[in-house]
């Protein structure tokens, strides 16, 4: 008699990767044959996780087409199974997947297109919290500023492409006939995908918005932003770029 645990483990193992042979004898056949019974299991497994897929990425599976977006949701469940009750969780490494796999391949735009999905989806979940007015600056000592960490909203996400993402997520919802030719060689796109109370909304950013905010996003210091900022763009005006952040409710905080 197996123990539980490897019982468990045996049966987990046959799910994922359809040998039944070493679980089957501990299955009571009771009308229906043990193999079948775990087909039932495995389906449901199959069908479940590619769904919740589909969900977090309608665009990817529109962009394939459902059957070959099944094929993809079935290889990746087997690099990528689900470590939580919680299907909503799986589609965080699903970008970088996609990147890897069509690395070198005329389908590499679908990992950014994926990422912006995903940073659409967090977005829509993300806590609420009170953005900081621009007066929160006037408070702080000028010398200090470059010491200055900012904290954005949990609902703000950034997606950088070689390629016009915004525009192919657009031009694959539901309310669109889908018959628009965009061009992939037609311009990357730096972009803030940020909540509002009405919508979630997608803005492009110059190259050193992008990448002041980035550098913020990551916990650093605005002087070593900046720096990143002008090393995207030599002509960046720190002062406007603030001004129009702040004006977009991105920050909830400041800390020395």
């Amino acid at each position: 008699m197996l123990a539980l645990r490897e019982l468990q483990m045996r049966f987990v193992d046959a799910l994922f990767d359809g040998d039944a042979g070493a679980v089957v004898t501990q299955i009571e056949a009771k009308g229906l044959d043990p193999a079948e019974r775990l087909d039932i299991y495995r389906n449901n497994l199959h069908e479940g996780f590619t769904k919740a897929l589909a969900v977090g990425f309608p665009v990817i599976e529109r962009l394939v087409g459902v059957e070959y977006f099944r094929r993809l949701a079935l290889d990746f469940l087997h690099v990528h199974p689900s470590r939580a009750g919680n299907l909503h969780c799986i589609g965080v490494p699903f970008p970088r997947y996609l990147r890897e796999r069509f690395a070198d391949a005329q389908y590499s735009y679908l990992g950014d297109v994926a990422a912006l999905e995903w940073a659409h989806e967090e977005a829509i979940l993300a806590a609420d919290e009170e953005p900081i007015a621009a007066s929160a600056l006037e408070k702080v000592d000028p010398v200090r500023y470059e010491d200055l960490r900012f904290r954005l909203h949990p609902a703000c996400g950034l997606v950088s492409s070689r390629f016009p993402i915004v525009r192919i997520w657009r031009a694959n919802q539901p309310e669109s006939n889908g018959e628009e030719i965009i061009h992939l060689g037609s311009g990357g796109e730096n972009v803030l995908v940020l909540r509002t109370p009405e919508c979630v909304e997608f803005h492009r950013l110059p190259n050193g918005d992008f990448a002041l905010l980035e550098a913020l996003a990551r916990g650093l210091p605005l002087g070593v932003a900046l720096d990143a900022a002008h090393s995207a763009d030599s002509n960046f005006d720190l002062g406007a770029a603030l001004r129009r952040l702040l004006a977009l409710n991105v920050f909830t905080g400041i800390e020395a």
